[in-house]
């Protein structure tokens, strides 16, 4: 399996995992779920300042039209940020199938 990703986007997969391990084993199988929440929640706070960075603007002499180039941080395409959503709607569905 190959995962694609542009600048920091691995930490998409990174920073979730991570939030897990504390809240593993704790509340009666509601651990992993809530510790992916929390990931999913960090994920979308750091990818949002990533990729909301100011970028260069370079102007074009002869038209005079500006270019302005932005680091992108994404895993398979998708801002960092969105991919918080796929791990927020996992935790929920985990939440939802503990017995």
């Amino acid at each position: 399996m190959f995962i694609i990703w542009q600048g920091w986007g691995v930490l998409s997969i990174i920073i979730p995992l991570i939030c897990m391990i504390p809240f593993a084993g704790l509340f009666g199988g509601f651990g992993l779920g809530i510790g992916l929440l929390v990931g999913a929640a960090v994920n979308a706070f750091v990818g949002h300042k990533l990729n909301n960075q100011p970028g260069k603007t370079y102007i074009d002499p002869a038209t005079g039209g500006e270019v302005v180039f932005r680091k992108k941080n994404t895993l398979f395409f998708v801002p960092m940020q969105y991919v918080s959503v796929l791990w927020a709607l996992i935790a929920i569905f985990a939440l939802l199938n503990v017995h």
